[in-house]
């Protein structure tokens, strides 16, 4: 019984011990992300791979899953990079739509970088895996989307018309109205933004100069397409 309960006492100062530990790491990981950034937080989080069994071996852990930084949301380009952290050292394991596409090691900062990633047009799915040199598998980092779209917006310019003559000072500000197919897109008048409704329409007050002008009316959408309309119009004081 003596024995017994010395043991569970050296057991319970163990755990207490780990406990302060892992207590410290996580609080050095958040401080360091505060005050470094995520390449040394990383760094810090290969801390936690390791633990003591209590049988005088050692037991890996899991790696933490890779972190992605800078993944567009939309592109008009087949090719992408993916970068991002892991741990120091690990191997990252990128899918594409549900399929492996490249494992590479991350460097002494946890950084890794994939090139020219090829995507697929329409929605697709990006996610991956840190894998140790024991061949122990992360979680999957969370999911991320890359919409590939090369169309470019329409734009509908209902207000003013092509020649239209403006005359006086009271018409020296023309409203121009339309509408652009991607509610997403921002719209220029001349260098003028305007603000796109929900339902895609726009208006924008726009002061004319004297005599004939031609102005452009562009639209872009999150994807960087870009298409334009020009107008000309004629204010005469």
């Amino acid at each position: 019984m003596v024995t017994r309960s010395r043991l569970a006492r050296v057991k319970n100062k163990r755990a207490t011990r780990q406990a302060f530990l892992y207590l410290f790491l996580s609080i050095a990981i958040i401080f360091a992300m505060i005050a470094w950034g995520v390449p040394v937080a990383a760094r810090l989080a290969g801390l936690l791979i390791t633990k003591d069994t209590g049988v005088g071996g050692v037991t890996e852990l899991s790696p933490t899953p890779p972190i992605f930084s800078d993944i567009p949301e939309a592109t008009n380009s087949a090719m992408v990079t993916v970068s991002g952290f892991a741990q120091p050292g690990v191997e990252v394991q990128l899918f594409v739509n549900g399929a492996e596409y490249k494992k590479i090691l991350t460097d002494d900062a946890g950084v890794f970088e994939f090139q020219k990633v090829s995507i697929t047009d329409g929605v697709n799915n990006i996610y991956a895996y840190a894998i140790s040199t024991r061949g122990q598998e992360s979680e999957q980092s969370r999911n991320y989307t890359i919409l590939l779209d090369k169309t470019a917006p329409e734009i509908s310019l209902t207000s003013p018309s092509d020649g239209e003559v403006f005359r006086g000072s009271t018409q020296r500000i023309a409203t121009f109205q339309g509408n652009v197919s991607e509610e997403s897109s921002r719209v220029f008048i001349g260098e003028r933004v305007a603000i796109v409704q929900t339902d895609g329409t726009f208006s924008l007050p726009y002061q004319l100069i004297e005599g004939d002008q031609e102005v452009v009316v562009k639209a872009i959408d999150s994807a960087g397409n870009e298409s334009e309309t020009k107008v000309k119009i004629r204010w005469e004081p």
